[in-house]
């Protein structure tokens, strides 16, 4: 991801802290506790008093969209959840909970106010956004398709609520704030590179199977996908509190680029950016966009002549006040074609063709 900023979440996930992808195994650990037995269904409400959601309502508008995700595979088992994104039978998760049968297996999908063991095949992946797309058939269940929110008016301290299945206990809300924004986390498994961009920090605890689950604003509205959470090494599973999401603005321009096309290529003007803030704006007076803190060698923004400290305000005409709407913005653009880009330097608006690449 050529725009992705970079904070030192590197380093507080390499050395506090482990990060753990939220996907779920089945047996084991679960095997262990757990007889076998219908699936129960929990609900950890907080009171609305604490978070200022009424999580009860929360809940009710968010699990008609709710599923939980099974997967056998010749790599193993696993568990993971999503979230309906049409009535199409589209279903939005993390690429690393069916990553296990992408090659073949099985995908089955139980919707949490709706049918179970619906067969489900892979539209598309995205392994380098840990995204993912499944469809059902239309006429096997009940679709209800979430409501998007806008992942790029979220606020720290606002109130959030996770929906999932960790450990297999589908149909389960826990609730918390944003913690931070604009992370950047290495979520990549051996070999495998992947990165959650500009990454949600919530406090709404995320445990092992809520990953692919949505993360929704107190109207429901999704506003992330659960991915990952720290843990701290040697100190056994479970949400520690620091816990992330993919942003939604960013995943549903990759999910449509694989409902549309079953791949998905990212443009990119090859720079490195941090939001600036309402705050960073007021103590700066740098411009409500994205800063440029890096410019990489031969790609579109240097040989353009962007330079670090430059502030992008739009980009192919869209305003930009946050790196989410860069990447989105970024991502509408054909690579191989210019795109216009308008920035700030030394207080001077500026505006530049800056050549688009396919990575």
């Amino acid at each position: 991801m050529g725009q992705a900023m970079r904070t030192d979440t590197r380093t507080l996930i390499g050395g506090a802290v482990a990060l753990c992808v939220a996907s779920g195994v089945v047996g084991g650990v679960l095997g262990a506790w757990w007889a076998p037995g219908p699936e129960p269904q929990a609900v950890q409400a907080v009171a609305a008093a604490s978070t200022g959601c009424d999580v009860t309502g929360v809940a009710e508008r968010v699990f008609p969209s709710l599923v939980t995700i099974q997967v056998q595979g010749a790599e193993g088992s696993g568990l993971g959840s999503g979230s309906v994104l049409d009535r199409e039978g589209n279903i939005l998760t993390n690429d690393h909970v069916i990553s296990s049968a992408a090659a073949g297996g099985r995908i089955t999908v139980d919707f949490a106010r709706g049918a179970a063991d619906v067969p489900a095949t892979v539209v598309g992946r995205d392994p380098s956004t840990d995204l993912a797309v499944l469809r059902v058939p239309p006429d096997r269940a009940a679709l209800t398709p979430i409501e998007a929110g806008d992942s790029s008016a979220l606020v720290i301290g606002q109130p959030v609520v996770a929906a999932g299945s960790p450990l297999g206990l589908n149909s389960t809300i826990t609730a918390g704030v944003v913690s931070a924004l604009n992370r950047y986390v290495d979520v990549g498994q051996g070999g495998r590179p992947s990165a959650l961009v500009n990454a949600v920090q919530t406090d709404a605890a995320i445990n092992p199977g809520n990953s692919g689950g949505p993360l929704v604003d107190c109207s429901g509205r999704q506003v992330g996908v659960n991915s990952a959470g720290a843990q701290v090494p040697g100190g056994g599973g479970g949400s520690i509190g620091l816990n992330f999401a993919i942003p939604m603005d960013f995943a549903r321009s990759v999910a449509d680029q694989i409902i549309d096309t079953g791949r998905v290529t990212h443009p990119s003007i090859g720079v490195l950016a941090v939001t600036v803030t309402d705050e960073m704006a007021q103590a700066t007076g740098l411009p409500r966009g994205a800063l440029i803190d890096q410019v990489l060698p031969g790609l579109g923004g240097a040989r353009a002549g962007l330079r670090e400290g430059d502030v992008l305000t739009s980009v192919g005409g869209s305003a930009v006040d946050s790196v989410d709407q860069m990447l989105v913005a970024v991502r509408k653009q054909s690579p191989g074609k210019p795109v216009e880009v308008t920035y700030v330097r030394d207080g001077k608006t500026l505006l530049a063709p800056v050549p688009v690449s396919a990575i």
